[in-house]
Protein backbone atom coordinates (compact mmCIF):
# COMPACT_ATOMS: atom_id res chain seq x y z
CA UNK A 1 0.00 0.00 0.00
CA UNK A 2 1.50 3.29 -0.83
CA UNK A 3 1.92 6.33 1.43
CA UNK A 4 -1.33 7.97 -0.30
CA UNK A 5 -4.05 4.92 0.33
CA UNK A 6 -2.45 4.75 4.00
CA UNK A 7 -3.40 8.50 4.89
CA UNK A 8 -6.97 7.93 2.43
CA UNK A 9 -7.45 4.73 4.54
CA UNK A 10 -6.76 6.64 7.93
CA UNK A 11 -8.92 9.00 7.57
CA UNK A 12 -11.81 7.00 6.34
CA UNK A 13 -11.48 5.31 9.34
CA UNK A 14 -11.29 8.28 11.67
CA UNK A 15 -14.14 9.74 9.95
CA UNK A 16 -16.58 6.30 10.57
CA UNK A 17 -15.42 6.36 14.08
CA UNK A 18 -16.13 9.93 15.07
CA UNK A 19 -20.00 9.65 12.83
CA UNK A 20 -20.75 6.00 14.60
CA UNK A 21 -19.60 5.21 17.58
CA UNK A 22 -20.23 7.47 20.63
CA UNK A 23 -17.21 6.09 22.53
CA UNK A 24 -14.88 6.84 19.76
CA UNK A 25 -16.10 10.70 20.08
CA UNK A 26 -15.78 10.76 23.45
CA UNK A 27 -11.76 9.81 23.38
CA UNK A 28 -11.43 12.17 20.34
CA UNK A 29 -12.97 14.90 21.87
CA UNK A 30 -15.48 15.44 18.89
CA UNK A 31 -19.05 16.12 19.22
CA UNK A 32 -21.80 14.63 16.38
CA UNK A 33 -22.05 18.40 15.31
CA UNK A 34 -17.86 18.61 14.73
CA UNK A 35 -18.00 15.24 12.95
CA UNK A 36 -20.70 15.94 10.78
CA UNK A 37 -19.21 19.15 9.60
CA UNK A 38 -16.02 16.58 9.09
CA UNK A 39 -17.38 14.92 7.03
CA UNK A 40 -19.15 18.06 4.94
CA UNK A 41 -15.52 18.75 4.56
CA UNK A 42 -14.02 15.89 3.09
CA UNK A 43 -16.80 15.47 0.61
CA UNK A 44 -16.09 19.63 -0.44
CA UNK A 45 -12.25 18.88 -1.19
CA UNK A 46 -13.73 15.43 -3.53
CA UNK A 47 -15.90 17.67 -5.12
CA UNK A 48 -13.58 20.43 -5.78
CA UNK A 49 -10.84 17.78 -6.74
CA UNK A 50 -13.43 16.38 -9.14
CA UNK A 51 -14.15 19.59 -10.24
CA UNK A 52 -10.13 20.56 -10.77
CA UNK A 53 -9.75 17.47 -12.64
CA UNK A 54 -13.19 17.82 -15.43
CA UNK A 55 -11.51 21.18 -15.74
CA UNK A 56 -8.26 20.42 -16.77
CA UNK A 57 -9.69 17.62 -18.85
CA UNK A 58 -12.06 19.86 -21.02
CA UNK A 59 -9.59 23.03 -20.90
CA UNK A 60 -6.80 21.84 -22.96
CA UNK A 61 -9.39 20.75 -25.79
CA UNK A 62 -9.75 24.67 -26.61
CA UNK A 63 -6.74 27.02 -27.45
CA UNK A 64 -7.43 30.45 -28.02
CA UNK A 65 -5.31 33.25 -30.43
CA UNK A 66 -5.64 35.38 -33.40
CA UNK A 67 -6.76 34.04 -36.63
CA UNK A 68 -4.92 35.16 -39.70
CA UNK A 69 -4.97 33.60 -43.19
CA UNK A 70 -2.31 31.59 -44.77
CA UNK A 71 -1.27 30.13 -47.08
CA UNK A 72 -3.48 26.68 -46.13
CA UNK A 73 -6.43 28.71 -45.76
CA UNK A 74 -7.03 30.19 -41.67
CA UNK A 75 -4.86 29.72 -39.03
CA UNK A 76 -4.61 30.29 -35.79
CA UNK A 77 -1.50 31.85 -33.74
CA UNK A 78 -2.08 30.61 -30.20
CA UNK A 79 -1.35 32.51 -27.07
CA UNK A 80 -1.18 29.50 -25.20
CA UNK A 81 1.92 27.66 -26.39
CA UNK A 82 2.74 30.25 -29.48
CA UNK A 83 2.63 28.37 -32.23
CA UNK A 84 0.52 28.18 -35.54
CA UNK A 85 -2.26 25.67 -36.35
CA UNK A 86 -3.86 24.97 -39.52
CA UNK A 87 -7.54 25.59 -39.09
CA UNK A 88 -9.55 22.78 -40.44
CA UNK A 89 -13.12 21.89 -39.63
CA UNK A 90 -16.23 23.99 -38.42
CA UNK A 91 -14.99 27.49 -39.65
CA UNK A 92 -18.23 29.30 -40.09
CA UNK A 93 -18.05 32.51 -38.03
CA UNK A 94 -14.64 32.38 -38.26
CA UNK A 95 -13.12 35.99 -40.03
CA UNK A 96 -9.16 36.70 -40.39
CA UNK A 97 -7.96 39.57 -37.53
CA UNK A 98 -10.11 38.48 -35.02
CA UNK A 99 -9.07 36.72 -31.57
CA UNK A 100 -10.96 33.46 -30.71
CA UNK A 101 -11.00 30.62 -29.06
CA UNK A 102 -12.05 27.33 -30.57
CA UNK A 103 -12.61 23.81 -29.03
CA UNK A 104 -11.49 20.90 -30.91
CA UNK A 105 -8.49 18.66 -30.77
CA UNK A 106 -5.58 18.95 -32.32
CA UNK A 107 -4.75 16.52 -35.43
CA UNK A 108 -1.81 14.46 -35.89
CA UNK A 109 1.31 15.99 -37.09
CA UNK A 110 2.50 14.96 -40.59
CA UNK A 111 5.80 15.32 -42.09
CA UNK A 112 6.55 18.48 -43.96
CA UNK A 113 2.98 20.03 -43.06
CA UNK A 114 2.01 22.68 -40.60
CA UNK A 115 0.22 21.35 -37.08
CA UNK A 116 -3.48 21.49 -37.57
CA UNK A 117 -6.55 22.07 -35.28
CA UNK A 118 -9.86 20.33 -36.09
CA UNK A 119 -12.20 22.89 -35.04
CA UNK A 120 -15.36 21.71 -33.45
CA UNK A 121 -17.22 25.12 -32.24
CA UNK A 122 -16.34 28.58 -32.06
CA UNK A 123 -16.68 29.48 -28.65
CA UNK A 124 -16.34 32.92 -28.09
CA UNK A 125 -15.32 36.24 -29.99
CA UNK A 126 -13.01 38.71 -29.05
CA UNK A 127 -13.27 41.05 -31.11
CA UNK A 128 -10.06 42.09 -33.49
CA UNK A 129 -6.35 41.55 -32.51
CA UNK A 130 -4.27 43.58 -31.26
CA UNK A 131 -1.51 45.44 -33.19
CA UNK A 132 1.71 43.45 -33.59
CA UNK A 133 4.47 45.91 -33.23
CA UNK A 134 6.89 46.21 -35.86
CA UNK A 135 9.83 44.36 -35.64
CA UNK A 136 12.97 46.98 -36.72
Amino acid sequence: MTVGHRSILAVAVCVLLVSTNGTAKAQIGVTKNQADWIVVGVAAIGAGIGIGIFYAIHHGRSIDGCAVSGPNGLELQNRGDQQTYALTGELAGIKSGERIRVSGKKEKKKAGAPQQFLVEKLNKDFGPCKAQPAIR
